[in-house]
């Protein structure tokens, strides 16, 4: 993996293992309660990510690879959202972080096959817009530590009770 990729990793990493260990020990009936003022709850967040990572994945390869990365013209990302999620919500917990770990792997190994060249490729990020490699990387780290943070807080408060 290119050096310059390692710390971006690092703290992919690390927000995982957060994301991960403030999921466990929770019941699947506190996972589905809802975040305060949210719509969404644990198990839906979690759903979200993972749906999220792989099209985001998706992307990511084919602008490092150079082909067209372009989201079709009638991509509506508020209508990806409500779908992956509603079809996630059968998943127990326990699948959902089985699918985190496999797409943490999937990145993983997406960014070992990255050259410096690749990191350099533009493409549409659907939120942070054009993006080279790298930015892109950031944007979907940042869209992970967002949502992290959610879970993180939603299961605090679980926690206490």
């Amino acid at each position: 993996m290119l050096r310059e990729l390692e710390p971006l990793l690092a703290q992919y990493a690390r927000s995982r293992d957060v994301l991960l260990k403030a999921t466990s020990g929770l019941t699947e009936a506190q996972v589905d309660e809802c975040l305060p003022g949210r719509e969404w709850s644990i198990k839906d967040t979690c759903i979200h990510i993972v749906a999220n990572e792989a099209l985001m994945e998706k992307l990511l390869q084919d602008i490092a690879q150079g082909t067209t990365s372009a989201l079709p013209a009638d991509f509506d990302n508020e209508k990806f959202n409500q779908e992956t999620v509603a079809a996630g919500r059968a998943k127990s917990l326990a699948q959902l972080r089985d699918e985190l770990d496999a797409s943490y792997r999937n990145l993983i190994g997406l960014l070992e096959t990255m050259t410096p060249e690749m990191l350099m490729r533009r493409g549409t990020h659907p939120a942070a817009g054009d993006s080279d490699v790298k930015e892109f990387l950031l944007a979907m780290y940042a869209h992970h530590e967002v949502h992290c943070r959610d879970v993180v807080e939603q299961a605090r408060r679980l926690k206490k009770g």
